[in-house]
């Protein structure tokens, strides 16, 4: 029964170290998208801002539900202001006609942080999502919205990189 006791509390605070820093990276993303909003401001870029706007409410959501369950499972002591409070790296201004395309992959590499760290935690025993969404719920929910985002974002930059492409064609002389 004790080897059962450690044990359990083993598991406990491996899922609460993965669940920590799922947390710091989904705020890292939320603040990507938040800055992502601002940057997108201008009417030509309004479709993008109609989608960073919900991403980033989902994101908020995955912090909350994140900070719950770190604190359902006893590490309560692991969450601070600090982490709420850092400012964003992403700050640049969009300037140029590659500069969406920039904004774009950085949340795409963002949202694979994200899933890699999840996925990791498997160390390998997984061959699908599935395994994750059964080891703890606020991981299934980071893993499910995180990919959905992935995929949403990388819609928005296929037409754009091919329209770079077709760019960097013509002025190269191209047909």
């Amino acid at each position: 029964m004790l080897s059962s006791n450690s044990e359990n509390r083993t598991t406990g605070n491996a899922v609460v170290a993965l669940l920590d820093e799922l947390l710091n990276h989904t705020i890292r993303l939320r603040d990507l998208y938040k800055n992502a909003r601002r940057l997108t401001a201008d009417i030509q870029f309004q479709h993008l801002r109609l989608i960073f706007e919900g991403h980033y409410k989902e994101q908020l959501r995955l912090v909350d539900i994140l900070i719950d369950r770190i604190r359902v499972l006893g590490g309560g002591c692991h969450v601070f202001a600090g982490c709420f409070l850092q400012g964003t790296r992403f700050s640049y201004a969009l300037r140029g006609k590659g500069s969406p395309i920039r904004l774009l992959r950085d949340l795409l590499d963002a949202h694979e942080l994200v899933l890699s760290t999840a996925r990791s935690s498997t160390r390998g025993d997984a061959q699908d999502d599935s395994v994750l969404i059964r080891s703890d719920p606020a991981v299934g929910q980071v893993v499910f919205a995180n990919d959905q985002q992935s995929r949403s974002v990388g819609e928005q930059l296929i037409p754009r990189d091919a329209n770079s492409m077709g760019e960097l064609h013509t002025r190269a002389g191209g047909v």
